[in-house]
């Protein structure tokens, strides 16, 4: 398949790199029909350089069809179209239970210091190949991937793989009241989220 992959400091290319497979009875392949390009993604050119190797697929903001499933998946069918949030996260562990899927036990990338694995975001975050490309191997398919109904175009539903997550966590980490007047300073996608989520 091809895919956009990390080819060292400040340079990305389109190569050819392996189709992603089933790995565990628990994943499923998707076809990515949509992804976004995340101001986050622009620190895999020079500040996370040092934790990045050449051929890494870079990405993390998916919509797509499965087309294949693991033996263990219950939710999902071949056909579904589904989004995929940015975090890889089992959905049953201590802090999954707890909403921090972030933080997640089963993924967290403890000998870095870092949080949960992320889809396509270095070593420091489990160094999960990611979406910006044709297929991605989803793992913890019956928890992770989220389903939307076929129809509307892609750019309906993409942002809720990442920037529409984002911006509602920071609203509610603010505990802002009606009526409260803020200031937001992010990325344009992420601020109009964020004014939109109360």
């Amino acid at each position: 398949m091809r895919a956009v992959t990390w080819q060292g400091k400040g340079r990305m290319s389109v190569e050819d790199v392996p189709d992603p497979r089933i790995e565990q009875p628990d994943d499923v392949v998707v076809r990515v029909t949509s992804t976004g390009l995340c101001g986050s993604d622009l620190h895999l050119y020079d500040p996370l350089a040092p934790f990045m190797e050449p051929g890494d697929v870079v990405g993390h903001e998916p919509i797509g069809v499965v087309e294949e499933v693991g033996a263990a998946v219950g939710s999902l069918r071949v056909g579904d179209r589904v989004v995929v949030p940015f975090n890889v996260s089992c959905g049953r562990c201590w802090m999954c239970a707890r909403g921090l899927h972030s933080q997640c036990e089963t993924t967290q990338n403890t000998e870095q210091g870092t949080g949960a694995s992320l889809f396509g975001y270095s070593k420091l975050y489990g160094q999960v190949p990611g979406a910006q490309a044709e297929y991605l191997r989803v793992p913890f398919a019956d928890t992770l991937p989220i389903k939307v109904p076929d129809g509307p175009p892609d750019d309906r539903f993409v942002f809720l793989s990442d920037v529409l997550p984002t911006a509602w966590q920071a609203v509610e980490y603010a505990d802002l009241r009606p009526r409260t007047r803020c200031s937001c300073w992010a990325p344009a996608r992420s601020a109009t989220c964020a004014r939109g989520s109360r």
